[in-house]
């Protein structure tokens, strides 16, 4: 993400008053992974689309963190802040699940619109927790939503990873 780092690396130097070196910024241009995987394992192409794949991970902890909000509290008492830290963990976990369950083999959804869709439901959800069978039924509607929405768009500049996937897929 060149176009991010560098003009946060000249935002770092104003505050004291001072320029950021030209060498500096030539770094904030680079992104450097280093795989450790066999080369003989692993293509380059592949391995591209690996990079992408535990970008895909980074947000997944940043849903996490955006939308169920598990690093925020209003308390200042610690027993509180750390049942609150371990509710909002275990809905996040529940929150999971379901996308697991329900639209997880479709690589074109988008994680914060499903996430946004099961959270729609928690409550249905929640009441009816002790009956499996209501369970089941609420589950079966929160797929048909995941199934019909939650797309992410197709893009033709810069693909998404899982139109990188499935070039890589169809190819092989």
């Amino acid at each position: 993400m060149p176009g991010k780092r560098k003009p946060k690396e000249q935002r770092r130097g104003k505050p004291k008053r001072k320029k950021v070196s030209p060498a500096r910024l030539r770094l904030a241009e680079w992104t450097i992974r280093l795989p450790n995987v066999p080369q003989d394992l692993l293509w380059v192409q592949e391995a591209l689309v690996l990079v992408h794949w535990s970008f895909q991970l980074e947000l997944l902890f940043k849903l996490w963190k955006q939308y169920g909000r598990i690093d925020e509290s209003r308390s200042q008492r610690p027993w509180r802040i750390l049942c609150e830290v371990y509710a909002k963990l275990l809905g996040m976990v529940v929150q999971h699940w379901v996308l697991l369950v329900s639209c997880w083999s479709y690589a074109n959804r988008s994680l914060p619109k499903a996430a946004r869709t099961v959270r729609r439901h928690a409550l249905h959800l929640a009441a009816v927790v002790a009956h499996r069978q209501l369970v089941c039924k609420t589950l079966e509607i929160i797929q048909r939503c995941l199934k019909q929405g939650c797309r992410i768009d197709r893009r033709h500049q810069q693909p998404s990873t899982f139109q990188l996937l499935l070039k890589l897929t169809e190819g092989g």
